[in-house]
């Protein structure tokens, strides 16, 4: 009678276990994104950039459902027209 439960309980086990590792890996699709800001000076200008580049990363990260974000490389240029400051920071985000 043991034997009977022992092998009844080990194939419900194999049989779980295969449907939880049947499932497919859900893997995170990636974005291009970036942001522009405008300043009379270069630091606080690129820095205000790069703060609205991560408001956008993390707000399409919860409108594709995904619960992590990861940014990746960075790339910062700033120019001077006339007394302005225009910085565009950009960057590849992957939601997890």
């Amino acid at each position: 009678m043991l034997r009977k439960v022992l092998v009844a309980s080990l194939a419900v086990a194999a049989i779980s276990a295969s449907l939880f590792a049947s499932r497919p890996v859900e893997a995170g699709s990636c974005a291009a994104l970036s942001e522009k800001a405008i300043g009379l000076k270069q630091s606080e200008t690129s820095g205000r950039a790069l703060k609205q580049l991560n408001r956008k990363a993390h707000h399409w990260a919860k409108k594709g459902g995904y619960k992590k974000v990861s940014v990746g490389k960075l790339s910062t240029s700033c120019k001077k027209k006339g007394a302005l400051y225009h910085c565009t920071v950009a960057a590849k985000v992957c939601g997890r």
